[in-house]
């Protein structure tokens, strides 16, 4: 388990004898959130919307069951301890599992419905940093001690909210994924930008982390992500179709609102995630 305390509460609040967890909450709004972007984007991409929707509950079931799987084995003698915990996925989720999960139903869907896995994977892109980045604001996990202003207060000593680090990171990394929809040159370009930014993302927050400042598995994790985003963008040619059909796509075109007016949307849902996390962090 965490070697650090979770300073910040993981119930979120209570419904009678119920507890409401906010990671498992957060997770809940993250996915609801990318599913309306995602349905949004392949209804542009003229993908079948049923299959689609029918892929996204699939991928979500499979990768969470997963993701609890691989970590209650991994975490064996604390649950046969402790056997009440099994189902408060706030204590724990694996990404391997998740993204094991993940690949095997996406690799299904692909083979069955023929989906280019990369009109696919640009598809998922932005909605996929949004549900991180609301995700993040759910965890209870602290970084190392700090002194800035900003920290979190704990047993006598602050402590850097790397939720809140993530969050924008991962925020950060929508609003350019999403912003390259009537720009992107190839299919796979709005992917392979969010693989590279949300790689810059762990690595980033991996400076803080708990663990060993440099190179920890998030920021190895986060360099891997890079490095391949890097070199699959480098060796990627275009070619005649790939430009077809991205003329096709950009003359459905997204909505053209003003930039100014986008950035200030973009800014009011991250301050609400930023409020919503530090409104948990001061309310224990």
């Amino acid at each position: 388990m965490e070697g650090l305390p979770l300073a910040i509460d993981t119930v979120l609040f209570q419904l009678g004898p119920f507890h409401i967890y906010a990671y498992g909450f957060m997770l809940s709004i993250g996915y609801g959130a990318g599913i309306i972007l995602a349905m949004r984007e392949a209804r542009r991409r003229e993908l079948a919307i049923d299959l689609v929707l029918d892929y996204l509950i699939c991928v979500f079931i499979a990768g969470l069951l997963m993701a609890r799987f691989v970590f209650v084995i991994r975490e064996l003698p604390y649950f046969m301890a402790f056997p009440e915990e099994l189902l408060n996925i706030g204590n724990g989720l694996s990404p391997m599992g998740a993204v094991a999960g993940f690949g095997l139903v996406t690799a299904w869907y692909i083979y069955r419905c023929a989906w280019d896995y990369r009109v696919l994977a640009d598809v998922l892109s932005a909605p996929l940093a949004m549900g991180l980045a609301i995700t993040s604001i759910g965890t209870s996990t602290l970084g190392r001690v700090t002194n800035v202003p900003w920290g979190i207060p704990w047993d006598g000593l602050r402590y850097h909210p790397l939720g809140v680090y993530q969050g924008i990171g991962y925020y950060l990394s929508f609003a350019l994924v999403w912003s390259l929809r009537r720009k992107a040159r190839y299919p796979g370009h709005m992917a392979l930008t969010a693989v590279f930014c949300l790689g810059l993302t762990q690595f980033i927050t991996g400076m803080f982390a708990y663990e060993a400042v440099m190179f920890n598995l998030r920021q190895l994790v986060g360099l891997l992500a890079m490095g391949l985003a890097l070199l699959m963008a480098q060796e990627k040619s275009v070619t005649s179709a790939d430009e077809e059909y991205m003329e096709h796509y950009r003359a459905l075109g997204p909505s053209k609102a003003p930039w100014y007016r986008r950035m200030i949307s973009w800014s009011w849902g991250l301050l609400l995630l930023l409020l919503v996390y530090y409104y948990r962090a001061t309310s224990i």
